[in-house]
């Protein structure tokens, strides 16, 4: 697995950084808010791949069910009751909780609509639920 110099980057950056080092959606944000927490768990983000484009069949997307994971890793008390927060956050915000219905199986709207959705949810996971600064 790749690792980053996160010391000096922003989130975006950050995100870009993971995504181009070949990282998908839901190990991008399980690495991402892993580091944020001060946690290392290399097994953990590598597990993240069964969630990767929907479970790999566009069901329900890879970026929502890190960052569902990554609230139980941050605080296991509080994990369902953020969940449902942050899951009405991602439906109002994309219109949808999985691949399909995100990008309508449209492969070059999967690319930009995929990197916009990890970039916004992990901005919002270290803003309202991670309380990173």
């Amino acid at each position: 697995m790749e690792n980053f110099d996160v010391s000096a980057m922003n989130p975006e950056e950050r995100v870009q950084m993971a995504i181009l080092g070949g990282l998908c959606c839901s190990k991008t944000i399980a690495k991402l808010c892993l580091e944020d927490l001060g946690k290392q768990n290399d097994d953990l983000v590598e597990s993240m791949e069964a969630f990767c484009k929907g479970m790999g069949e566009g069901q329900v997307c890879g970026t929502l069910a890190a960052a569902c994971a990554m609230l139980y890793v941050a605080d296991p008390a509080q994990g369902k009751n953020q969940q449902r927060d942050l899951m009405d956050w991602f439906y109002d915000r994309f219109g949808a909780l999985d691949c399909e219905g995100l990008v309508h199986g449209d492969p070059f709207s999967n690319l930009e609509f995929c990197h916009n959705c990890v970039m916004e949810t992990y901005i919002k996971l270290r803003e309202d639920f991670l309380m990173v600064d």
